[in-house]
């Protein structure tokens, strides 16, 4: 055996020995344990672009920082509708008051048809926040001008901004937490950009899609911003809104990610721990 397949080997059992046998997602973790989203253009966001002028709901990315992650958690079992699905959303600032009080909603293409079946998201525009799902309203909800929201989540969790076990986290984007990074104000506004996380369980989301939807389906997103869960009019990440035909599609406008099932590959950042991690473990032996 090689050494790199030594070190390989090594990293992989010290990684399954230490992790337990189901766990929900960190939603405060780095983004070296998460994995980002691509799209169809090179660029995932433009700066400034939000229809509200608002910069904690201003979507920021490029190809270096990505605008848009995804994390998933199968519970350590064989059961292909189980765990957790997590998003992580690179956003402009934290403005007066502090804490994100808008409306972040992820739709997704369950069946790659072009239109947005449910959506899953943030919601802290109202009295009460939440982590929710919910259907797709009576639009065609395929372009923005035709995308609404139904009134009422299918099921839904207060945000719950306990460290580790919690299901949403609103943080400033740090060397710690985003350990690649070489630019934490992508705008230049003079403004730290900040990442809003949540997780919620993979089998709300099946219920939510049904028709045989698990783990291994293939799937594309659209991500947005509002000021209500109505709709997804303030920022989406992909094209630029400040100069939009809401009319096209979505495929059109580029707001369509790459298709992906939930659990994603292991990603560059994983191999790279995986790697460091059995090079620990042959210096201690």
């Amino acid at each position: 055996m090689s050494r790199m397949r030594l070190v390989v080997t090594f990293a992989l059992g010290a990684i399954l020995s230490a992790a337990p046998a189901a766990a929900t997602i960190d939603p405060g973790t780095a983004t070296t344990f998460w994995d980002a989203v691509g799209y169809p253009t090179i660029e995932p966001d433009f700066d400034d672009d939000q229809q509200t002028g608002i910069a904690d709901s201003d979507i920021v990315g490029e190809a270096a920082h990505p605008a848009f992650y995804i994390q998933f958690d199968d519970a350590g079992t064989a059961d292909p509708t189980d765990g957790w699905i997590a998003f992580r959303v690179r956003l402009g600032a934290d403005t007066p008051p502090a804490g994100f009080s808008h409306f972040f909603g992820v739709g997704v293409d369950a069946d790659l048809d072009g239109d947005l079946d449910i959506f899953l998201g943030v919601d802290n525009s109202g009295a009460a926040d939440d982590v929710a799902i919910w259907d797709g309203g009576s639009g065609l909800n395929v372009s923005p001008n035709t995308t609404t929201l139904s009134n009422s989540p299918l099921s839904s969790d207060p945000v719950d901004s306990t460290p580790v076990t919690g299901n949403y986290d609103w943080s400033q984007v740090t060397a710690a937490l985003d350990p690649t990074a070489s630019d934490f104000d992508l705008d230049d506004d003079g403004n730290t950009d900040y990442f809003l996380s949540f997780v919620i369980p993979f089998a709300d989301v099946v219920a939510a899609v049904g028709g045989g939807f698990d783990d291994a389906t293939q799937v594309a997103y659209v991500i947005g911003t509002s000021n209500q869960s109505n709709a997804l009019n303030n920022d989406l990440g992909g094209p630029d809104d400040s100069n939009l035909d809401g009319d096209l599609t979505w495929t059109q406008l580029g707001a369509l990610t790459n298709p992906a099932a939930p659990i994603p590959e292991p990603g560059a950042a994983l191999l790279w721990a995986v790697a460091v991690a059995g090079l620990a473990r042959l210096r201690r032996s």
